[in-house]
């Protein structure tokens, strides 16, 4: 039987599922009622032989891997850079590795599939060449420590008459908090500034955007 890492090398190689099917959308008797989902060899490979609360957690594992693989073979990265991608991780082991790692161990500390579709955004955005590796990996700790209420904060605060900028005497209520926990914000008294990490995370992760400019042109 493939290991886990090897059945997620090659999912990213190419995808074994129907990548019109919306996993995240899926409740969960449906990856073992649904025959377009349970003839998925990924879904075979994780939850299959298991039986009550261990097939619940194994389903729960297996969307939100899906989901990150579904975002990110729709992603709208260059065909040569993903071309580019697809080589270096064939050929080299130890990048390969490094790769899977990442991709396996935050998937399964996420609690929400939503974050599994970040992930793969700020993974594309990488490869797009918008950050280094160790900046995707800081990025990925980050996500993984703000909850996903985050990402409408983040939201609104781009929405700020000084964009990113705000103030609050009730940072819990605001979420200058929890930008401020996840690493990703400035606190100046009761004045939040979200950083440019904060911002990598919301134009290239949660927004999708991985061909943005940052910073922004000034309008």
């Amino acid at each position: 039987m493939k290991s886990i890492e090897q059945t997620i090398e090659n999912e990213l190689l190419k995808s074994t599922f129907d990548l019109g099917i919306d996993v995240a959308e899926a409740d969960l008797d449906s990856f073992i009622d649904n025959p377009a989902l349970a003839s998925f060899p990924i879904i075979k490979y994780f939850v299959g032989g298991y039986k009550g609360y261990k097939a619940v957690q194994a389903i729960i594992q297996v969307k939100k891997l899906l989901t990150f693989l579904r975002t990110f073979h729709l992603g709208q990265l260059a065909p040569e850079k993903m071309t580019e991608f697809q080589e270096k991780f064939k050929s080299d082991a130890a990048y390969r590795g490094e790769v899977t790692e990442q991709i396996v161990t935050l998937n399964e500390r996420f609690i929400s599939a939503a974050k599994s579709r970040v992930l793969a955004n700020l993974l594309l955005a990488h490869l797009n060449g918008k950050y280094s590796w160790k900046v995707f990996r800081y990025l990925g700790e980050c996500l993984d420590t703000m909850p996903t209420v985050g990402f409408e904060i983040l939201a609104n605060s781009e929405k700020s008459e000084q964009p990113f900028h705000f103030s609050s005497h009730e940072p819990e209520k605001d979420g200058g908090g929890i930008l401020f926990a996840a690493g990703i914000c400035i606190v100046h008294g009761n004045h939040y500034s979200v950083n440019g990490l904060g911002q990598y995370l919301y134009y290239y992760g949660i927004k999708g955007d991985i061909n943005f400019t940052y910073p922004p042109p000034e309008s």
